[in-house]
């Protein structure tokens, strides 16, 4: 009884921390975690003024690109999924409703080759 109470104790306290360290990320603006980043480094390197300006910037110009990278991707995501939806509805109209059917079930089959076995 001790060892479940202890279990579900260490569980609970798990969930609580991983998401106290979520919800402090999203209150960091991106200017804020440039900064952070570039005076993190200039404690571990001896970094003078001018390094940590140019660090910063360097840290901001790289967080711009990398959420416009995630917005692209995003799009991307989205119009493959508008793209799939037209080609299956084709489909649909080409195919009987047993034949539509049985091409789902080979093409899961085919996704789940795919993936690699799990550990």
């Amino acid at each position: 009884m001790k060892k479940l109470i202890t279990a579900i104790f260490l569980l609970l306290s798990i969930t609580v921390f991983a998401q106290e360290k979520e919800s402090r990320r999203a209150d960091i603006s991106e200017d804020e975690m440039a900064t952070l980043r570039a005076k993190r480094l200039a404690m571990q390197l001896d970094l003078n003024v001018e390094q940590q300006e140019k660090l910063k910037l360097f840290f901001a110009k790289r967080m711009e690109s990398n959420k416009e990278l995630r917005q692209e991707r995003q799009k991307m995501r989205e119009e493959r999924m508008e793209m799939t939806e037209k080609q299956k509805a084709e489909l649909r109209e080409i195919l009987t409703e047993e034949q539509y059917l049985k091409w789902e079930q080979l093409q899961e089959k085919r996704r789940k080759g795919r993936q690699p076995p799990k550990n």
